[in-house]
């Protein structure tokens, strides 16, 4: 006798986040501004569906409609995808400046971007010294007490940077630690007006380091690369000395990258 067959395992439903990136590939892949007509008939979805996921996304600037009709991508997208793409660009366009960098003063340097409200270290080339502080590629740190994180969050947009403050808790780490959002301000200031910062063991009181913002044409910063040196080794004058071989490395990696990347909009 024949065996029952197995009823078939329904299909979940799309989520909503699912029913979204849809209508976004169909708008992506169309090659004129996607008609509404055009869009239902891609994603299945009804017309009172389709309408509040395209409120949403013109909302968040993800999508926007045409003046002559139909939708387009929005400028924030298009913003998101060059900021993933920077991560992957930086490290190639950064690796063989970071070396020289190294090489010139002997300690290690780092590369990171700001990730939401923290740093994450793409890179680090070490010291040859024997004392030396090495990082895990992917580690995160706090951004308002590091040398990467201070020269970025010195030359964010204005909102930005106040948006970011007000959110994150101000934690001491170490005596040195810039605790009050005023003292923090001015420090991000001085730091904007000299052009890197500097974390006197702010994080850690044996480390030192000094940052330098990674910059687009616009003076936005894409991420930051630093020295860090153990605070016996290099006084604070010391290294303040080295600000300018920092700040010319970080100018010639921003000069490396993909013009995509540093065009703006």
């Amino acid at each position: 006798m024949p065996r029952d067959r197995a009823p078939p395992i329904p299909t979940p439903p799309r989520s909503v986040f699912a029913r979204h990136v849809d209508v976004l590939a169909a708008i992506a892949q169309a090659e004129a501004p996607c008609r509404f007509t055009d869009l239902a008939a891609a994603t299945g979805h009804s017309k009172a569906t389709l309408h509040r996921i395209l409120a949403a996304l013109q909302e968040e600037g993800l999508a926007r409609p045409d003046p002559r009709g139909g939708w387009r991508l929005g400028l924030r997208l298009i913003a998101l995808a060059n900021q993933a793409w920077a991560g992957l660009d930086l490290r190639a366009a950064a690796e063989e400046e970071m070396e020289g960098l190294r090489d010139r003063t002997g300690e290690t340097v780092r590369l990171a971007v700001l990730d939401g409200d923290e740093m994450l270290y793409l890179a680090q080339v070490d010291s040859r010294d024997p004392v030396s502080f090495r990082l895990r590629v992917g580690a995160r740190g706090p951004a308002y007490c590091s040398g990467t994180g201070k020269a970025v969050l010195a030359f964010l947009p204005a909102e930005h940077r106040a948006a970011l403050l007000g959110r994150i808790r101000l934690v001491r780490h170490t005596p040195n630690t810039l605790v009050t959002r005023a003292a923090l301000e001015a420090a991000l200031d001085a730091a904007r007006d000299d052009g890197f910062a500097l974390d006197d063991g702010e994080q850690a009181a044996e480390v030192r380091s000094l940052g330098a913002p990674i910059l687009d044409r616009h003076g936005r910063p894409h991420g930051a690369i630093s020295l860090t040196v153990p605070a016996f080794r290099l006084s604070r004058e010391a290294l303040l000395a080295l600000a300018p071989a920092v700040r010319a490395s970080a100018a010639r990696i921003a000069a490396r990258l993909p013009p995509t990347l540093t065009a703006g909009s």
